[in-house]
Order: structure tokens, then C-alpha cells, then sequence
């Protein structure tokens, strides 16, 4: 065996031994694309933070053969603290379909605190604002359906959750309303001048 052969031995195993990027390693072991929920919540314990939507693929639409088939999605969120990344995971019914990683994560407070609105980005997600921000004094929500074609001769309908949070800063500030869509920030309104509670 040369040289040459004993590196190319020696990188495959480094190559081997890390994880595939779809996986984390989380608290108790490796979890990855496909995993079941139980798997995860074993491995990993219960998330920081949990969001759902629902989708429905329909098939032969307004025929006498059409077919819905429906299921809800979840995005768990792990905030593992300011010294890792935070983790965004995705089920389809109980599959792991994806992993991302997110911001640094933070220490949560326990105390209601108040931020700048101005400087939260569109985007952020709904865990980060309750973190920077505190919880609303206000919370709704709404549902919307989205509908687009997919072949051959079917449909998918998305429903997602529509919030909208009403920050309540005092008599010196205008009222603030988050609107989020699929627990994502959208929209940042200004309402009346807030008041003493």
C-alpha cells in the first residue's frame, strides 16, 4: 500500500465520521431527515417553541374522484443559548422533513421586557420577538388559504396562521401591531398613542 493510498484511506474516514449536513446533534444523540417526532423528542427533548400550519393536497379537484389528503406541519425551535446556533425543525405529520440553522440563540428572560420595534428586522421569527420584546398585550389570529396547481391534475391548499400582536408601549410611545405570517414578522404598524395600563 503507498502512501498515496493510506491519505485517500485516511480522508474517506474523515469524511465519514462527521455528520450529513440534514443532521444535529442534539443533547442525547444524532437526529436526521426522516426521523419520527418521538425520535426527536427523545434525543433532543421537548423544543423551546412549536408553530403549525396545515396543507392538503387534493387530487382530480371537483370530479367525482377527487381526493384530499391532509396533514399538519410543525417547526419546532431549539434555542440552545448563546453559545450554538439555534435550530428550526420541520415535520410533516410526524416525519422530519428539514433542519435549519438559525441566529445564535439567547438566554430567554423571565422578566416582560420592552425593545426598540424599530429594530426588529422582517423575517425574525415569532420566539426571537418574545425574546427581545417580551409577550403582547394583544394576540389574534386569523387563518389564510393558499391554493396552487400541481400536476398531474391535482392541487395544493396551504393554510397558515395569520398573527397579529399589539404592543401596548406606555404614554410616552405609539402603539405598536407585529403581524406575523407563518410565525414569520411581516408587517410593523403604528397605531394611537399608547396609555397607562
Amino acid at each position: 500500500m503507498t502512501i498515496r493510498h493510506i491519505i485517500l484511506i485516511g480522508l474517506g474516514l474523515v469524511c465519514l465520521s462527521h455528520p450529513p449536513v440534514w443532521a444535529w446533534r442534539c443533547a442525547h444523540g444524532l437526529i436526521s431527515e426522516h426521523d419520527s417526532k418521538l425520535e426527536v423528542l427523545n434525543k433532543c427533548g421537548e423544543p423551546d417553541w412549536k408553530d403549525y400550519w396545515h396543507e392538503a393536497i387534493i387530487t382530480w379537484p371537483d370530479t367525482d374522484f377527487e381526493q384530499r389528503l391532509a396533514s399538519v406541519n410543525e417547526r419546532w425551535v431549539y434555542n440552545p443559548g448563546p453559545q450554538a446556533f439555534m435550530r428550526f425543525l420541520t415535520f410533516n405529520g410526524s416525519q422530519l422533513v428539514s433542519i435549519e440553522t438559525g441566529t445564535r440563540g439567547f438566554i430567554a428572560s423571565t422578566t416582560a421586557q420592552r425593545c426598540q420595534i424599530n429594530s426588529l428586522r422582517l423575517g425574525t421569527h415569532e420566539s426571537m420577538v418574545v425574546h427581545q420584546c417580551g409577550e403582547p398585550d394583544l394576540k389574534e389570529r386569523a387563518y389564510a388559504t393558499f391554493t396552487r396547481n400541481i400536476s398531474p391534475g391535482g392541487r395544493q391548499q396551504i393554510t397558515i396562521p395569520i398573527d397579529e400582536w399589539t404592543y401596548n408601549l406606555g404614554t410616552t410611545h405609539f402603539i405598536r401591531i407585529l403581524t406575523f405570517k407563518n410565525n414569520q414578522l411581516i408587517k410593523i404598524d403604528t397605531g394611537d398613542r399608547g396609555f397607562s395600563q
